[in-house]
């Protein structure tokens, strides 16, 4: 599948799960499953798509790394968070920072993206993104935070398990 296809799909999802959330409609087992898909799919940016991307414009990538450290720790504190009221405004607020990041991602990155990197290549990464989700999903929101895991990238970077060479929040 197409990097950026991918990348759009999985945006929806995790805007419609935050929506929820906002709502105070996400009961716990929802609001986990939505963690370990946003910050998988964070881990799929950061170790594939941005490096790559950032050949084409660092400025914007740096920028999006700021704003998945701001947005994990929003992220920690919805999990956290107690009572309805105050779940709901974390996850409002997690839901804005996120908003703006998919909102600068799609309309001024992703056509750069489309412009400069050809379609196979794209079709590559996206393929390789794919399975580095999967396994990120597998591993869950604490393992991917903590860097206790498996390093998702594999020996070659290929996406394959292999043993944890650093943390999720070493992504530079």
């Amino acid at each position: 599948m197409n990097a950026i296809d991918l990348l759009k799909r999985q945006h929806q999802k995790t805007k419609a799960a935050l929506a929820k959330g906002a709502e105070g409609k996400l009961d716990a087992r929802e609001a986990k499953k939505a963690a370990d898909e946003l910050v998988a799919h964070m881990v799929i940016e950061e170790h594939i798509f941005y490096p790559r991307v950032r050949q084409l414009m660092k400025d914007l990538v740096g920028e999006s790394f700021e704003e998945h450290t701001v947005a994990r720790f929003a992220l920690a504190r919805c999990l956290t968070a107690r009572g309805e009221e105050q779940t709901k405004t974390r996850f409002t607020v997690l839901k804005e920072i996120v908003g703006h990041h998919i909102q600068e991602e799609e309309r001024e990155m992703f056509p750069k993206v489309q412009k400069g990197i050809p379609a196979e290549e794209l079709e590559r990464l996206g393929d390789r993104m794919q399975a580095m989700f999967e396994q990120a999903v597998e591993a869950g929101l604490e393992a991917l935070v903590t860097g206790a895991t498996h390093d998702l990238r594999g020996p070659n970077g290929s996406g394959t398990s292999g043993r944890a060479r650093r943390s999720v929040h070493a992504h530079r």
